[in-house]
């Protein structure tokens, strides 16, 4: 779990471990602090200090950004199996259970990756008194009828915006959804199915043999946005197995939508539009060295949720330079389908038209 000025969330993440039904002794937990400013030490210390396989790590200089933490954190474990947390999100109390139930089961073979689905939960949506409750879009009719799409139905939008995404562009970018026999999909290879490849990559609702991680060298590129994109599809690529579990709920993602809460990926700086454009021209390059030609399926949402938030950034005239000159090059090695070309396109565009502000 990386860890940075947490503490309004951090005890409901750390309890959510600390009562999962596969019983806290059989987990090992890695807390990472990145110099927190806040109470998080000592939060992380008071759990480290009463649960004996609570390991604190404290790091003297921030990094910045959650791949630091993780990527130090992955050093240290020891179990069999491998799996994230946020320190603002929280487990389904059966996930660390389900999860390695199915990775250590039989039933498959050489299964390195297991996930499933997670709740996005709006707390007081815009200072209401209720809460909104999404399901993690899949590609796969589930039976989990309760939750909306958290894709298809996004909250933000004003009707009319809500109403051309869910009846054109939703539609023209998703398709439909595609009926399964089984709430178990199994690959022996990503390339089986690459339309399992438009479920985002959500780090916290997956299991990995540590071995395969380890073995492969597969860690978290240095951005501040995407570096879990990128671990996710290295891994997807290098794996022997995956499972994805449709009709499972492991993680419960809570949005921090107001000012004075907000995350380092959800605050609009020029690094966070840059390192976001520039870890998704990673990506494309990870599909290209390993001759995916679906690129567009990984890239396509990312790039329409990047523009939305581009809409709303103001920055200078070399900020402006440098985002049309990474904007180019991906350009070039981004080509597969006509989706794909028209959001570079349109990508480029805008920052052409980029409102400048004067140094």
């Amino acid at each position: 779990m990386p860890i940075f000025n947490a503490e309004k969330d951090l005890k409901f993440s750390l309890d959510s471990i600390v009562n999962q039904t596969i019983g806290l002794e059989n987990l090992q937990v890695i807390l990472v602090n990145d110099s927190s400013t806040d109470t998080s030490k000592s939060i992380i210390d008071s759990y480290a200090k009463k649960y004996d396989n609570f390991l604190a790590i404290h790091l003297k200089e921030n990094i910045g950004g959650a791949y630091g933490p993780r990527n130090i954190g992955l050093k240290y474990v020891t179990g069999k199996y491998l799996m994230f947390l946020d320190s603002d999100d929280r487990y389904e109390l059966n996930a660390c259970e389900i999860l390695y139930n199915n990775i250590s089961s039989s039933k498959y073979e050489n299964l390195d990756v297991v996930f499933g689905r997670y709740k996005r939960i709006y707390s007081n949506f815009k200072d209401t008194n209720e809460d909104i409750i999404l399901k993690s879009y899949s590609p796969y009719k589930d039976n989990i009828i309760k939750c909306k799409d958290d894709i298809e139905e996004n909250p933000n939008l004003s009707s009319l915006a809500s109403f051309l995404w869910k009846n054109i562009f939703f539609k023209f970018f998703y398709g439909k959804k595609r009926k399964i026999d089984s709430n178990e999909i199994y690959l022996k290879s990503i390339n089986e199915d690459p339309n399992i490849l438009k479920i985002l990559p959500s780090i916290w609702t997956k299991i990995y043999r540590r071995d395969f991680i380890a073995n492969n060298n597969i860690e978290f590129p240095g951005f501040i946005s995407g570096e879990d994109l990128n671990f996710v599809i290295e891994s997807y690529f290098k794996a022997n197995g995956i499972l994805f579990l449709n009709d499972t709920f492991i993680n419960n993602y809570f949005m921090r939508d107001s000012q004075e809460d907000k995350s380092i990926t959800k605050k609009i700086s020029f690094k966070l539009i840059f390192d976001s454009l520039k870890s998704y021209k990673a990506c494309s390059d990870l599909c290209n060295e390993y001759e995916f030609i679906s690129n567009d399926i990984i890239l396509n949402p990312f790039l329409l949720n990047w523009i939305q938030i581009f809409l709303k950034f103001e920055g200078n005239l070399e900020e402006k330079e440098e985002l049309l000159n990474l904007a180019k090059k991906m350009k070039k090695s981004y080509k597969n389908g006509f989706k794909a070309k028209l959001l570079i396109v349109v990508v480029i565009f805008l920052i052409k038209r980029f409102k400048v502000i004067k140094n």
